[in-house]
């Protein structure tokens, strides 16, 4: 079964969401695609800017601490500005979810469904890879029958928000799998000397 089509978009976690736009639209010739502020809850939220070069789509999110500090906050002060997931595009989400859920993959939460003017979007988010880790993966469905999504959705971006601060303020450890059950055990750090 082979539902993958590529990769979708990088998202990026920074601490200065105006100077990482200006490094990505003045010096690297990306164009902004879509935006969003204060995306997530009364308790936190993020800002976020869509930048595209060609087919290459990145991601950039800042963290608004309001009660309590944005997941983008706590993945900057645990792992350094940089990655927070991969989006993975899949021509058939529902099946591939039924897969890798077979496989002992654990999601976040439920799949996400909106429209951004240009099409349907479908998405579902998996927990962080690897223990010791935040980035995790995101599968993605824009293409369904003739319509075709191009953009992001404020509501399922909000809705992703929402599930990873539930977590957060419940203290979730979550990985991908089960590694103490699984054949084949993660990767260990190695700390530099």
């Amino acid at each position: 079964m082979n539902h993958s089509m590529g990769i979708d978009h990088i998202t990026l976690c920074v601490q200065d969401l105006a100077a990482a736009e200006y490094l990505f639209t003045k010096v690297l010739g990306f164009e902004v695609i879509w935006s969003a502020r204060d995306v997530g809850t009364n308790k936190s939220s993020m800002d976020t800017v869509v930048v595209q070069r060609g087919n290459a789509k990145i991601a950039l999110m800042q963290g608004r601490d309001k009660v309590v500090k944005s997941q983008i906050t706590e993945f900057i002060e645990k792992y350094g500005e940089g990655v927070q997931h991969l989006a993975i595009e899949v021509d058939d989400i529902d099946a591939v979810c039924r897969e890798w859920e077979q496989r002992g993959v654990k999601f976040s939460g439920p799949l996400k469904n909106a429209r951004d003017g240009f099409g349907p979007l479908k998405q579902r988010f998996t927990y962080p890879l690897f223990p010791g880790s935040g980035v995790f993966l995101e599968l993605t469905q824009r293409q369904q029958g003739a319509e075709k999504s191009k953009t992001f959705v404020r509501g399922t971006v909000e809705a992703l928000y929402k599930d990873i601060e539930r977590d957060q303020m419940a203290g979730v450890e979550q990985t991908i799998i089960d590694y103490p059950a699984a054949p084949v055990k993660p990767p260990v750090r190695k700390r530099a000397s």
